[in-house]
């Protein structure tokens, strides 16, 4: 690891302490960091330590925005952070959210990419140059002159990369940036923080997903509760026993490395037949022939690019739209759209359109009429969410709103559950509680297909894979036996 401690700080921490409005304890305490003009910094460690505090610190938001309580004294470029304005802050610190839509100020690619220059003043004459640039280095000629809405959460994460990009600030500060992206994408985020680094950029990274980052970062923080309780090299972290590295609770460092035990299964009842189904938007093919089985207690992992059409498909499945043709059959029945519901229920990776009561345990209360407070709460501690029973599910994490939409599927209690991303924002402990009680449920009959582009997550719980090739192609596969196919399939999107 290059020696940066000769080299001039950019952002320091002293003794900060930070607590968000109406919290009852601090976010974070008493943080000491010093990060050196150039260096790669990786945050890590559970949901909840405060990684995301951090991120928020350095570019302003914490106390700007979400107006909380700082202590201690957090400098930018050797100047106190609370003596900026915020659009200044924006200028030297550019951000990338987990969800990118957040972000977003206009409909179009080019003109969202355009817009952070043109509000800082960029000549023209740079504008098309700078807007290029970015487009290129995201990979994303695919997405010229395309509105953005209709776009697939891995492709608004490019354009929010793109649009920081074209800024060009000296520091760069990214919150989950590999959440939706598929394993290909992964790779060219990988390579253009690579070119950054390169060039000089300051960057941190808050970020669970850690296979990716072991050949760029200079430092690994763990954190845990509102402490950074330990540092590692990419080195230490590459060599720490997978023991330890479970008992942490923190992401494979090798996906290479992984070992699963994927359990055979016999082929029993199909409960769901797909046949040569196509469907178009705005006259513009998104899938055709598209054909498969499911069958009782199976666990299907449903891969492929960003964009290819796999969010589409659950949709028709639970009859949210419809197809263009084909068929839908359920049980060997076939089902019309308006009764799909009955059958298969979706819980969606924008979790706030599913989420709709005052608190936790109302969002419980509104789909499980007849439960008892006993089950409420089982269901609740069992999901890791009895704690914040009586918060509003707005103020949830990514990963909390994740998980108490899986809770409220558990009521709802289809034949046939779809689930997109569910991995989004989760650290270890959690992927791992997801994924076992997805193996219970699929146990018991269910059948369950998980849309995903986390490798280590569908190889410790799948069994079968629906692989969509192209747009008129999709193969399936049995995944005992072929996890390096599944790897290559992802990689390869």
């Amino acid at each position: 690891m290059e020696n940066f401690k000769t080299r001039r700080s950019v952002i320091q921490f002293e003794d900060v302490s930070f607590e968000y409005p109406g919290a009852e304890t601090e976010s974070i305490h008493h943080i000491d960091l010093d990060v050196k003009e150039g260096e790669f910094l990786v945050l890590t460690g559970g949901s909840g330590c405060g990684k995301t505090t951090l991120t928020r610190l350095i570019n302003g938001l914490a106390e700007q925005f979400y107006e909380g309580t700082l202590k201690g004294r957090v400098t930018l470029l050797g100047r106190s952070i609370s003596e900026y304005p915020l659009y200044e802050i924006g200028k030297k610190v550019g951000s990338i959210f987990q969800d990118p839509r957040s972000q977003f100020f206009a409909s179009i690619t080019e003109d969202e990419i355009a817009f952070g220059c043109e509000n800082y003043g960029v000549p023209y004459e740079e504008l098309d140059g700078r807007v290029s640039n970015a487009i290129k280095r995201i990979n994303g000629d695919m997405l010229r002159g395309k509105e953005i809405y209709p776009m697939s959460s891995g492709e608004k994460q490019k354009i929010a990369v793109a649009s920081v990009n074209a800024v060009d600030p000296e520091i760069y500060v990214f919150d989950e940036p590999s959440a939706n992206l598929d394993m290909y994408s992964v790779e060219a985020l990988k390579n253009l923080m690579r070119e950054l680094k390169e060039e000089g950029h300051t960057i941190i990274v808050a970020e669970h997903r850690l296979y990716y980052l072991t050949g760029l970062a200079d430092r690994f923080l763990y954190m845990e509760n509102g402490s950074i309780k330990a540092e590692w090299t990419p080195e230490e972290l590459l060599s720490m026993p997978e023991a330890k590295r479970k008992d942490i609770g923190i992401r494979a460092a090798d996906l290479r490395h992984i070992e699963v035990d994927i359990p055979s299964r016999k082929e029993k009842d199909v409960t769901l037949e797909v046949k040569g189904l196509a469907f178009s938007y705005r006259k513009h093919p998104v899938f055709h022939d598209i054909s498969f089985q499911a069958y009782a207690g199976d666990l299907i992992a449903i891969i492929g690019h960003n964009g290819i059409g796999k969010t589409t498909l659950s949709n028709i499945l639970c009859g949210m739209q419809k197809e263009k043709a084909g068929q839908i059959l359920y049980s060997g029945k076939d089902v019309s759209k308006g009764r799909r519901k009955n059958f298969a229920y979706f819980v969606m990776q924008n979790t706030d359109c599913q989420l709709f009561g005052d608190s936790v345990e109302e969002e419980l209360l509104l789909n499980g009429k007849g439960s008892t407070q006993e089950q409420r709460d089982d269901l609740l501690k069992m999901y890791g969410l009895f704690e914040w029973k009586e918060r509003h599910p707005a103020i949830l994490s990514g990963g909390q709103k994740q998980r108490l939409t899986l809770a409220v599927s558990d009521w709802i209690d289809t034949p046939i559950l779809i689930l997109d991303e569910p991995t989004s924002g989760l650290d270890y402990k959690n992927m791992v509680r997801i994924s076992e009680h997805l193996k219970a449920l699929a146990q018991k009959g269910k059948t369950i297909l998980i849309i995903t582009h986390d490798y280590e997550f569908a190889a410790m719980t799948c069994n079968r894979v629906l692989h969509f090739i192209d747009e008129g192609h999709a193969e399936t596969f049995p995944l005992q036996g072929s996890l390096p196919r599944l790897y290559s399939c992802l990689m390869c999107q």
